[in-house]
C-alpha cells in the first residue's frame, strides 16, 4: 500500500482553491451602441472571481474601459481596446462595482460584454448582484441577508391499509365501506393501488420483479430518490407497467371528500375526483387532489361474502429548501 502525505503548507494553499472553485454564475450579457459614457452597476461579494469578456462588434476601437469599486479604487482599466478582451478580476470586499465604457469617436460602434462570477463559498453563491437604486442619490449602502428558495427535497411517503366491505345479505347489511387517508404537506403527486382479495399477492410479486429489472437497467438514475416499491417508482414518473389482473372479486369505488361520503353511501348524487366500477385491481397516478384528507369509498354487489380490500398509496412530496442570500440596500 502506498501512502501519500501532503505537507500542511500545501493543504493550506490547496484547500481554499478547492473551496473557491465554484462553477461560474452568469451576471450580465449585454449588447449596446456606444455613444459617450455607459455605466453598468453591480453588487459583488468578497472573494468573487469575475470573468469579463468584451467584444467590439461594430467599429474599430473603444477609447476606455474601467472596472471601479464604488467609493474605492479602479480594479481594472484599458485604453484603445481593439476587437475583444477577456479579463479576470478578484473582488476585494463586498460592495458596489461599476463597469464603465467611454467613447468619443464619430463612427458607429456596437459593443457586447458578458460577465460571470465564481463565488468564494456557498453563502456568497447566493448573492443578489442587482443594485436597484440610484447610487448617486443614495451612495451609502448596507449589507443585509434574507431567506430565499434554494432548492427542494423530494421524498416518497408510504400510506395504506385494509378494509372490509360487507355483503348485502339480502338487504340486511350495507355493502359499503370507506378508507380515510391524509396526504402529507407539499404533496405534488401520488399513486395508489386498490386490490380486492387475493389479487394483491399476484400483483405485488409481478411488480417487484418489474422494479428489480428497472433498477438493474439504470432507469432509476434519473429519479430524485430511489424508489422502494414499484408503486413508488410509478409515482415518481418511472415508465413501469404495474400489474392489473382482470379476474377475481370486484368493487365499485370513488375518491371523495368527507362531505360527499354520506351521499355515496345513500346512493345520492355526489361529486368525486374519480369513479371506477367493477375493478379487481386498479392503479392510478394522481395530480389532484393534493395535500389534505380524503376517502376512498367502496360499494360491493356481493350478496353473500364480505370482500377484503387493500389500499396502497405512495405520495411524492417536494419540500422547499431555503438559504441565506446576501444583498445590498441603501441607507
Amino acid at each position: 500500500m502506498i501512502r501519500v502525505f501532503l505537507p500542511g503548507i500545501f493543504l493550506a494553499f490547496f484547500i481554499p482553491f478547492l473551496i473557491s472553485a465554484q462553477a461560474p454564475l452568469p451576471v450580465a450579457d449585454q449588447t449596446f451602441r456606444m455613444e459617450g459614457e455607459h455605466e453598468f452597476v453591480y453588487a459583488f461579494a468578497r472573494g468573487d472571481e469575475l470573468t469579463l469578456h468584451i467584444q467590439l462588434l461594430v467599429g474599430r476601437q473603444v477609447k476606455t474601459v474601467e472596472f471601479v469599486q464604488h467609493g474605492g479604487p479602479t480594479l481594472f482599466s484599458t485604453y484603445a481596446l481593439d476587437s475583444s478582451l477577456t479579463q479576470t478580476i478578484l473582488i476585494p470586499q463586498t460592495g458596489i462595482y461599476l463597469l464603465r465604457f467611454r467613447e468619443s469617436g464619430m463612427g458607429k460602434k456596437v459593443c457586447r460584454f458578458n460577465l460571470h462570477r465564481a463565488p468564494a463559498d456557498e453563502l456568497t453563491k447566493r448573492m443578489d448582484t442587482r443594485v436597484p437604486w440610484d447610487i448617486r442619490q443614495n451612495p451609502q449602502f448596507r449589507e443585509l441577508r434574507r431567506l430565499v428558495p434554494a432548492g427542494k427535497k423530494t421524498d416518497v411517503h408510504t400510506l395504506g391499509g385494509q378494509i372490509t366491505v360487507n355483503a348485502a345479505k339480502m338487504g340486511l347489511s350495507k355493502p359499503v365501506s370507506a378508507y380515510y387517508f391524509t396526504l402529507p404537506p407539499n404533496t405534488v403527486n401520488w399513486a395508489y393501488r386498490i386490490s380486492v382479495g387475493q389479487a394483491l399477492t399476484e400483483a405485488r410479486k409481478k411488480d417487484a420483479d418489474q422494479l428489480t429489472n428497472a433498477l438493474n437497467s439504470g432507469a432509476s438514475k434519473l429519479l430524485p430518490v430511489s424508489p422502494q416499491t414499484a408503486l413508488a417508482a410509478f409515482a415518481l414518473g418511472m415508465a413501469i407497467d404495474l400489474t392489473v389482473p382482470k379476474a377475481g372479486e370486484n368493487v365499485e369505488y370513488a375518491l371523495l371528500t368527507a362531505e360527499n361520503l354520506p351521499k355515496f353511501n345513500k346512493r345520492e348524487r355526489y361529486d368525486a375526483f374519480i369513479w371506477q366500477g367493477d375493478i379487481s385491481v386498479d392503479v392510478q397516478r394522481r395530480y389532484s387532489p393534493l395535500e389534505g384528507s380524503y376517502y376512498f369509498a367502496f360499494r360491493s354487489d356481493n350478496w353473500v361474502d364480505a370482500i377484503a380490500i387493500t389500499i396502497d398509496i405512495e405520495a411524492v412530496t417536494e419540500t422547499p429548501i431555503f438559504g441565506e442570500e446576501i444583498y445590498l440596500a441603501p441607507f
